[in-house]
C-alpha cells in the first residue's frame, strides 16, 4: 500500500497438469487409444486499485478505480487434453478480475491481457447502501479458446456491470448486465428482487442471456419468484414458479 493510498498487488504463479487419457477424439477429430501428456503453466499479475473516500453528511462515498495486468504463454490449451469441466462460460462482473474465467482445470486462459473496472458504492449510518460497477477486459491477441457469444472472443470483451440498491434489511434490488462492446446491445439482464422480513418474504428474478456457442444450454428468458417464511426457529417453509417467457 502506497502512502497516497493505492492498493498494489503482485502474484508469480507455476501451475502444473498432468493427464492420462483413453479413447479420447480431440478438437481436430484425431483419436487416440492411450496417451500422457501434460503442461507446465505460469502466470504473472499485477493488481492495482485506489479507493477514495468521501462523508456528506451521514453518508460515506467510495470511489475506486480498479485494474490488473496479466502475463502467461499463448498455447496452454493443446489437443490432446480433455476438455470436460471448462465447457460452459459465463462472463459477468463476478470474474471479470479472476486469473482464469474458465469454470473448472482443462482449459487455461492464456496471453497478456488488461481488466480494468470503477466501483462506486454510498452506505449511510442507518445500514442503507447503493453501490454501482461497470468493468472491461482487453486482451492483446484475440483468442479462439473463447466461443462465440462468450464475451470473451474479441480483443476488447463485452461490458459488465452491477447496481445495487439496499435502503433496508427488508429491500434489496440488483441488476446486473452483459453489454456487447460495440453497439452496446444487452446479451445478459438479471434483476433481482427480494423484499420483505424472514417472516414472509419475496423473491422475484427475470433472467436473459443470449445463445453461447457450443454450450450445453442455449439462450434462456425467464421469470421467477419464491415466497418464503420463517415460521419458527426450526421450521420454514415456501413456495416458488418459473415461468419461460
Amino acid at each position: 500500500k502506497s502512502s497516497r493510498g493505492e492498493i498494489i498487488d503482485i502474484n508469480l504463479s507455476v501451475r502444473g497438469d498432468m493427464y492420462h487419457v483413453t479413447n479420447l477424439t480431440n478438437s481436430t477429430g484425431i483419436e487416440s487409444d492411450s496417451s500422457t501428456t501434460g503442461r507446465i503453466f505460469p502466470r504473472a499479475a499485477l493488481n492495482w486499485r485506489y479507493p477514495l473516500s468521501k462523508q456528506v453528511g451521514q453518508i460515506t462515498q467510495i470511489l475506486e478505480p480498479v485494474t490488473s495486468f496479466l502475463v502467461s504463454p499463448y498455447g496452454g490449451n493443446p489437443n490432446n487434453i480433455p476438455n470436460e469441466d471448462s465447457i460452459d462460460l459465463e462472463f459477468d462482473d463476478t470474474n471479470l478480475f479472476s486469473p482464469s474465467r474458465f469454470t473448472g482445470i482443462d482449459l487455461v486462459e492464456g496471453g497478456p491481457r488488461f481488466n480494468y473496472g470503477l466501483k462506486w458504492a454510498a452506505s449511510g449510518k442507518n445500514g442503507g447502501n447503493t453501490s454501482l460497477f461497470l468493468g472491461q477486459s482487453y486482451r492483446i491477441k484475440s483468442d479462439d479458446t473463447f466461443v462465440t457469444g462468450s464475451g470473451l472472443e474479441n480483443n476488447f470483451s463485452d461490458i459488465v456491470g452491477r447496481a445495487n440498491l439496499s435502503p433496508g434489511k427488508t429491500i434489496d434490488l440488483t441488476y446486473r448486465t452483459r453489454l456487447e462492446h460495440e453497439d452496446f446491445s444487452p446479451r445478459r439482464n438479471e434483476v433481482q428482487l427480494a423484499a420483505g422480513p424472514p417472516a414472509l418474504r419475496i423473491n422475484t428474478n427475470y433472467l436473459f442471456f443470449d445463445t453461447q456457442q457450443n454450450s450445453e444450454f442455449g439462450g434462456r428468458e425467464e421469470v421467477s419468484s419464491r415466497i418464503s417464511s420463517k415460521l419458527t426457529r426450526l421450521w420454514r417453509s415456501s413456495f416458488s414458479a418459473r415461468y419461460d417467457l
